[in-house]
């Protein structure tokens, strides 16, 4: 099963937390719920293995918005290009330590911890624990992606 999470914006290079703005397959009910599983999702691998990407939620056109699961291994950083101009990341630890650089600050966030922050800047992920580092990113367009990419 292909996953939209990770194919990219024409004209744009591949960027996991860019979303599909072409309708290539049939669009899911938007009134009802959607379910992602993990065996239906393939995961990047980055930083030499340490760091895996993996898609949770698909782009909703409706709200905008789109998930994913990282893993930081130890010694992992995960730093992407700066997403769509109006982007913004929701960050939340599930478990490990995790910095964080963003929007010129630094931030040390613990398990359960959360940051609201814009994406369209750049910004990096670093494991700071003796374990996996493990987030749920989800990315907010304020623009419509579809306008953005033209």
């Amino acid at each position: 099963m292909e996953d939209d999470l990770f194919k990219p914006i024409p004209g744009e290079r591949l960027m996991p937390h860019k979303p599909e703005t072409g309708a290539s397959k049939p669009e899911p009910p938007k009134d009802g719920p959607i379910l992602a599983r993990v065996q239906d999702s393939r995961p990047r691998y980055l930083d030499g293995g340490r760091t895996v990407l993996r898609p949770s939620l698909p782009y909703d056109g409706k709200t905008r918005m789109m998930s994913c699961f990282l893993d930081l291994y130890i010694g992992a950083k995960y730093a992407p290009a700066p997403s769509l101009p109006g982007c913004i990341c929701h960050a939340t630890v599930i478990s490990g330590t995790v910095s964080l650089t963003a929007e010129g600050q630094d931030f040390q966030l613990l398990e359960r911890d959360a940051l609201r922050f814009r994406a369209d800047q750049p910004y990096h992920f670093g494991n700071m624990s003796s374990g996996t580092g493990r987030l749920l990113l989800e990315y907010q367009y304020l623009q419509d992606p579809a306008e953005t990419a033209e």
